[in-house]
């Protein structure tokens, strides 16, 4: 029989990309990972990972039988969670978010207690727009910003999308300044993915981006000092004082949330999802 050390070991190697990270999330050496993973390998028959890029990725047979390696270890952290009671004998959930920084600082975070107040819920928010987070099970929930899940491959097996809203951006500069005067500032494009990259660059036009940051927060400050025009997520930039809109609309995207088939019908999972549906249909 195979011990669930070993079953534990491959979902870390899985979800972390290298023995060393999983290690550390292990709390053993990677020698013990290399170890436990090649004896699995013995026992199932068959190689489990390969190395792209300095990373690990599950063959095709390791991804058939991560799905029940996963189903397995989510009922075990269901189970973990029945006994994660307070002194009153209240169960206390786990909550794992990922969003782009700008909506886990604008949206989420400030909205906390919403979501809070009744559930027991012990709340992870991961600022970040990559999508391992959530194909790799370590997040719960994902807000994502995109043109459509066909185009990203989010709608597998595992993970169902749900267009929740739109993100609209608009140009702004600081009250008084002639925008037409003032040079650009964009995110730089590594960071940028898919939040208007192409439309930022656009408008730049052959004089690019004079001002460069790696999150939209750190625009704001920039255009709202005066040097620059930038184009920024309406919800964020139409709250602050520091900033004018020029003109009407110049993109808007899809948002989308993406979650676990298997996580459905699991109540606080629903009733966060539900939280974040709100909140996105409040933008203005």
């Amino acid at each position: 029989m195979i011990a669930w050390d070993q079953w534990h070991t491959l979902l870390a190697v899985f979800r972390h990309g290298t023995y060393a990270t999983a290690a550390k999330a292990l709390r053993i050496d990677s020698t013990t990972v290399g170890r436990r993973l090649k004896q699995l390998e013995r026992e199932v028959g068959y190689e489990l990972f390969v190395r792209e890029n300095e990373r690990l990725h599950p063959t095709s047979r390791c991804e058939e039988l991560l799905t029940h390696i996963e189903t397995a270890a989510e009922a075990l952290r269901g189970a973990e969670q029945q006994s994660a009671v307070d002194e009153l004998g209240a169960v206390w959930r786990e909550l794992r978010i990922t969003a782009p920084p700008f909506v886990v600082t604008n949206l989420l975070a400030p909205s906390m207690d919403r979501l809070t107040k009744n559930l027991r819920i012990k709340v992870e928010l991961i600022a970040t727009a990559s999508k391992a987070f959530l194909a790799r099970r370590e997040a719960d929930i994902a807000i994502r910003i995109d043109d459509g899940p066909g185009v990203t491959k989010f709608d597998t097996a595992r993970i169902e999308a749900e267009q929740i809203g739109s993100l609209e951006y608009g140009i702004y500069c600081a009250p008084g300044r002639d925008p037409e005067s003032l040079p650009w500032a964009g995110l730089i494009e590594r960071y940028s993915r898919s939040s208007g990259s192409e439309t930022m660059l656009e408008l730049a036009g052959p004089s690019g981006l004079r001002y460069q940051a790696h999150q939209f927060e750190t625009i704001q400050k920039i255009a709202a000092s005066g040097v620059a025009r930038a184009l920024l997520p309406r919800f964020i930039a139409d709250a602050d004082p520091g900033l004018t809109p020029i003109g009407d609309t110049i993109l808007e995207q899809p948002l989308w949330m993406l979650f676990h088939r298997q996580d459905r019908d699991i109540l606080h999972l629903k009733s966060a999802r539900a939280w974040i549906k709100d909140l996105t249909g409040e933008w203005p």
